[in-house]
């Protein structure tokens, strides 16, 4: 049972026309439905227990956002070896299964569904955090720079190139985590392929310069990702995976290179000859990229058939318009969702949302 505010305007089951196309239910596949078309994206809390067990707040955290179609969470860490910073939860210890169920149980007692991001940082993991030095598919160092500004305290380690077994070792941390989410009560798992992080390190030329089976050509690149995908899915099934992919907007000193969106529109078909759950938009904001051409919503609605997150500073009006035109099935909110742990309510009844602010996420428990 969703719960709404005690007091302000009577509900409506009918949302302005404006908003409407958000609140048709999606049949995302013949496992799961999804209630409506909102989606919480996974954002970063750094909030977890010193075991890495999510914080207990992270129960009413999720919970309290249970109306929206799917709930993604923040980035879960699938090994000790995966981590670069500072109170990220995992999911490879009993304690964070245990602490996850208690947040799958809150969410599904509330009428949501929850997909868990699982994530391995590569070259952008550190030994400070891990205890082992960072791994990545090339030796190719981040100064940790970003807009001008230091992002990571530590920033002076360069990564070491995986060998062949640590990176079927890595495909195998991510098989395991998915195997642990579903021990933990999560409907499904999201692949963190976006944003510079491992799987995104194999997929770009710029830190992917191997001549093995892992690169040179673009099949070889694609390698990674699809691999893991394929462990993932042994365990869970395909249709509990979704993938988050980031054609531009390249953070971490991604450097973009030509042929790098080749890379993607292979894997994007593969994906769909799999039957992904979905592909979701990993992107900052929705601006039209020179070497894409359009925007990286465009960019993926037209290189992939299946369902569409679409994400990057949309309104809720602008995103069931887009809903409305095709452009995705689905719209991811991240700040907005933060502000508002009822957006879901304020979209329906047409309420104002509050703003977003830096004073939000520090204040959160």
């Amino acid at each position: 049972m969703n719960v709404h505010p005690t007091s302000g305007p009577v509900a409506s089951d009918m949302p302005p026309a404006t908003v409407a196309s958000l609140f048709s239910a999606l049949r995302l596949n013949s496992t799961l439905t999804l209630s409506n078309r909102i989606v919480l994206a996974p954002c970063t809390r750094n909030r977890s227990e010193l075991d890495f067990a999510p914080a207990p707040s992270a129960i009413e955290h999720y919970a309290s956002r249970a109306a929206a179609g799917l709930l993604i969470t923040e980035g879960t860490l699938v090994a000790p070896e995966a981590r670069g910073g500072a109170g990220i939860p995992g999911l490879y210890l009993d304690s964070h299964i245990r602490r996850w169920a208690e947040v799958t149980d809150a969410v599904h007692e509330r009428g949501g569904l929850i997909f868990t991001q699982l994530w391995h940082m590569g070259r952008m993991a550190h030994s400070f955090y891990s205890g082992a030095p960072a791994l990545a598919p090339s030796a190719v160092f981040d100064d940790g720079r970003r807009h001008g500004e230091r992002y990571y305290v530590f920033n002076n380690e360069p990564p070491l190139e995986m060998s062949d077994l640590q990176a079927k070792s890595a495909i195998q941390a991510f098989a395991q985590a998915a195997t642990n989410a579903r021990r933990a009560g999560f409907d499904g798992v999201e692949l963190h392929g976006a944003n510079g992080y491992l799987i995104d390190q194999f997929l770009k030329q710029h830190t992917n310069r191997r001549t093995d089976r892992w690169g040179g050509s673009l099949e070889n690149r694609a390698r990674f990702l699809l691999d893991v995908f394929d462990a993932c899915a042994e365990e869970i099934g395909a249709d509990r995976i979704g993938v988050r992919l980031s054609p531009a907007d390249y953070m971490s000193e991604m450097l973009h290179i030509e042929g790098d969106q080749d890379t993607l529109v292979f894997a994007l078909g593969e994906l769909e000859k799999r039957r992904a759950a979905y592909v979701h938009v990993g992107i900052e904001e929705d601006v039209v990229y020179d070497y894409l051409r359009e925007t990286a919503t465009q960019f993926l609605r037209r290189h992939y058939g299946g369902i569409l997150i679409g994400n990057g500073s949309y309104t809720p009006e602008l995103a069931a318009n887009a809903i409305s035109r095709g452009e995705a099935e689905l719209f991811s909110f991240g700040r907005s969702y933060l502000a508002n742990a009822d957006i879901v309510f304020k979209i329906k009844q047409g309420l104002p949302l509050a703003q977003y602010s830096r004073s939000i996420y520090d204040s959160m428990e």
